[in-house]
């Protein structure tokens, strides 16, 4: 019956669906996080770009696994997404300086998400998700 009531396709839907299913207020959450109430209100009402760390704290807090709360962009930055931006640019045989001219970004940019030293914006995964 909760879940009929929320969108659980998004983080703030399946992080308010958690909390409300573990009996859990806001006020609640908040001091069990350390997260200030503004945040979990932004995030629960999807008003917040939703982050890596702060939704693992709230997991952390509720007492689900973490990705039970991700979208598909927290799912990938997760993964092995090093080796799968790799293997899109191989696959459309592209060199690393293509690939980056491509997505806007520089070729050592492509380097660092291919040896998982940093990941793509938001932003960008919305076009790596084009070539997937």
């Amino acid at each position: 019956m909760l879940g009929n009531k929320l969108d659980l396709s998004t983080v703030g839907g399946k992080i308010k669906y958690y909390r409300l299913s573990k009996r859990m207020s806001q006020k609640d959450l908040i001091k069990k996080a350390k997260i200030n109430r503004s945040t979990i209100i932004r995030y629960e009402n999807n008003q917040a770009i939703h982050s890596l760390d702060i939704c693992n704290k709230i997991a952390e807090a509720i007492g689900v696994d973490p990705p039970l709360l991700y979208d598909k962009y927290l799912k990938f930055i997760v993964s092995d997404f090093g080796n799968k931006i790799k293997t899109i640019r191989e696959s459309h045989n592209l060199t690393q300086k293509e690939l980056g001219q491509a997505l806007g970004v520089h070729r050592k940019t492509i380097v660092r998400w291919e040896n998982k030293v940093d990941y793509p914006s938001r932003e960008i995964y919305v076009l790596i998700r084009e070539y997937l």
